[in-house]
Parts: structure tokens; sequence; C-alpha cells
């Protein structure tokens, strides 16, 4: 949305919503004239007024939040923004619920100290709730992530198959987009496309890996080689061609034979690669890997052959 919407559309929305409030108001005051004239029947002024502030609230509650985004999401960031909007919403409920009680004369507060055992059963029963809400909080305070980023959680709530070759280096999480962190979910896009949702008490407790902060990973690549192909030349060849990739710190990588076979070895190849996902460093080592292998068993096979 573009800077100049932005404000025409907040005033409209604060005009519409003060016009709602007044209208309320009103409608409140006549309901009240007509009841004490007997116009009106008395049971019903309780419930109009419930409804009114109920609407009311709401109202008022949408005009606080656009404001705070207005004012609050260029200074405080999307993510810490949503999540201050999503605890002002949360504030807000309690608050029309608690006067809506009050309203038909009902202390809430007297009820729920009054009834112990209801008041245990109950906590019992919303710890997970308040464990959610007090992680999403946490993650607003610690800010591991910010929407937007793609992150990869490893939890041991869920279960995960451990990485192996060829993937050892990555590490064995959901991985994804946040799209959002709410008051008792985050939400992820998988790197599959799925949508995913996760409580804020699993979040809390994960490792997290910002992928999307990260300026330079290890890559690591195995390559099966013929033993007619020199181990010298092979490396000679490949380190000479990853000099040529920026996106890659030529100056660390590491070429070592891990493993031998009776016709072939195996090449373990490590880098440092400058990209968001491991797969575009590994696809670049690879590729110059396999050309390496190719150009020397060509010239192996073109001298022998003469």
């Amino acid at each position: 949305m573009g800077s100049r919407q932005r404000p025409e559309l907040m005033s409209k929305t604060v005009v519409k919503s003060t016009l709602v409030v007044i209208a309320s108001v009103v409608i409140a005051f006549l309901a009240r004239f007509a009841a004490d004239r007997g116009l009106f029947p008395e049971d019903y002024v309780l419930p109009i007024y419930a409804v009114i502030v109920f609407a009311g609230g709401y109202i008022i509650i949408r005009i606080i939040t656009g404001v705070l985004d207005y004012v609050a999401q260029p200074t405080l960031g999307t993510t810490r923004t949503r999540g201050l909007r999503n605890t002002l919403q949360l504030i807000g409920g309690i608050i029309l619920v608690i006067l809506a009680f009050a309203i038909f004369g009902y202390n809430l507060t007297g009820a729920l100290i009054g009834a112990g055992f209801l008041g245990i059963v109950l906590g019992l029963g919303a710890q997970q709730v308040l464990g959610n809400i007090f992680a999403g909080l946490s993650l607003l305070v610690a800010k591991p992530f910010e929407i937007g980023d793609r992150v990869t959680l490893a939890t041991s709530a869920y279960g995960l198959t451990g990485s192996s070759y060829s993937h050892e280096s990555q590490v064995s999480g959901f991985t994804g987009v946040v799209v959002d962190v709410g008051i008792f979910f985050t939400r992820l896009v998988l790197d599959g496309g799925s949508p995913a949702v996760l409580p804020n008490s699993i979040v809390i407790g994960a490792m997290v890996v910002n992928n999307s902060k990260t300026t330079a990973r290890s890559v690591r690549v195995r390559i099966d080689l013929d033993k007619a192909i020199d181990f010298d030349r092979f490396k000679l060849k490949l380190l000479e061609a990853l000099r040529g990739h920026d996106s890659l710190d030529s100056s660390d990588v590491m070429v070592e034979i891990c493993d031998v076979g009776t016709s072939s070895y195996q090449a373990l190849i490590e880098a440092k690669a400058k990209v968001e996902l491991e797969e575009s460093g590994r696809t670049i080592v690879y590729r110059e890997a396999m050309k390496a292998r190719d150009e020397l068993a060509a010239s192996e096979t073109h001298g022998s052959g003469k």
C-alpha cells in the first residue's frame, strides 16, 4: 500500500468508526429515555447496553490498533507492531467481557475468587493457553526472527528425520518463511508450499536457525572419482574453478579424500557459500566438481588412446 493511500485510508476509518460510536451512544440514550417514560420495556435496556458496549469497544480497539500500525510500524517493524496489536486486542477483549458482566450487575472478579475449585480447574486447563501467550510475548522481546524471514525450527516436539548424507550439513527441522507471530501461534509457509501453524510454546523452546540472517554457510559435497583421475590435478582444477564465483569464499575451501573403493575413490568438498539457501551453494560446488571430473576423465581417455 502506497504511503499516500495509508493516511487517506486511516482517516476514513477513523471517521466511520467515530460515526458508529456516536450512533451507539445516541441509541443507548434513546433506549434509556424511552424506558424511563414507559415507552420501551425495561428488560431490553441492559441487553442493548451490552451490545452497544461490545460494538463500540470493538470499533475503539480497531481505531487504536490502526493508529498503532500507522505510527509504530516504521520504527518497531512489522513483527513487533503486530505483536503489540495482538496484545492490545486481547486486553481489550478481556475489558469488554468485564464491562458486559458489570452492566448486568454481575461481579465477575468476586465470582472467580469465590469459585475456588473451579478456578483451580480452569487454571490448570489454561496452562497451555497462558504458556502460548507468554511465549509469544517472549518471541517479540527476544526477536529471533522477523515476519518474512526464512527460518528452520528444530524441535523434539514433533517427529523429524535426522540429517544424513547427502544432506549431512542441513539442520533437521521445519524450514519455511514466517508469515505471522500471533498471540497463540506462529505461522509459517514451509518450503514445500504447505502452511504450518506451531504453538508459541513450541517455538520458544525450539532451536531457531534464521537463514535470512546468515551471511555465509558451510556446504559439503561428496563426489565419486575414478582411480585413473589424479586427485591433486582434480583438486587444483576444482579450486581454480571455484575462485570464479563471488558467492563462494575461495580462501576457505577444503578438498579431501574421504573414502576409497576398488575402482574409485570419493572426494569430500567443503566450502563457505554466501547464499541464503544451502542448495544454491551445493549446486555451484556440484556443478564445478562434475565439470572438473569429466574434463579430467576425458583427458585421461584421450591420453590413453594415443
